[in-house]
């Protein structure tokens, strides 16, 4: 690993654990062992810092995304793999997911970080495009609002990795196969055009709809 990569590293953790605004270039100098002078030799800015953390966050993730789209499948099955892919990559960049949600509204502020922004909208667009291509193709129901439903996906993906606004109730780490099923099943039973199933009494019969009480 080169001094530059042990940097991002150090800057990483701390902007993830004080934030962006709270954490200085001298605090992220002194963490790495470094004066604050030669901190500069590496990275002009801070905000060239974050560049650097983030948008190898987005590297992964948009090469990955597409590679769900160009596989082929109807939306709903693309839909269920983004699920599984994008949590799979979030759960592996906690900090970076962190930062870029607590500290998204300074962070879109910043002239040195138009393409991080121009990043974000472009893996929303591809949760748009398999939304769009399920209903089109029939395997989602053709009057799911798309916004909403990659607003929905996306919160949901984040809120179990979310280790600060949950970090009194964490989720077992090693049971992500399990989370990305729950949230495949949650998300598509709704969105998607299969039959739900039938509900069953503790009799395996089809359950019978609950009596109506009369209005006295």
């Amino acid at each position: 690993m080169s001094r530059r990569d042990e940097i991002l590293v150090v800057a990483k953790s701390q902007i993830a654990e004080y934030g962006y605004s709270s954490t200085s270039m001298r605090d992220i100098a002194e963490a790495a062992g470094l004066l604050a002078g030669s901190l500069y030799s590496h990275f002009k800015s801070k905000a060239e810092l974050v560049r650097d953390i983030v948008t190898r966050f987005y590297d992964e993730l948009l090469p990955r995304q597409q590679a769900v789209i160009d596989a082929g499948g109807t939306g709903a099955e693309q839909f269920g793999e983004m699920v599984s892919v994008v949590f799979s990559v979030c759960e592996q960049h906690r900090d970076e997911l962190t930062i870029l949600h607590y500290d998204w509204h300074t962070l879109s502020t910043l002239d040195e970080l138009a393409d991080v922004a121009a990043q974000s909208l472009e893996t929303l667009d591809r949760w748009r495009e398999v939304v769009e291509t399920g209903k089109h193709d029939g395997s989602m129901r053709p009057n799911v609002d798309t916004e909403a439903m990659v607003r929905i996906a996306t919160s949901s993906i984040h809120a179990l990795i979310d280790t600060v606004r949950y970090s009194s109730h964490p989720l077992p780490p090693d049971h992500s196969s399990e989370h990305i099923r729950v949230l495949q099943e949650v998300l598509l039973v709704g969105a998607s055009t299969r039959p739900a199933a039938k509900r069953t009494g503790s009799n395996g019969r089809p359950a019978k709809p609950r009596a109506k009480t009369a209005k006295r």
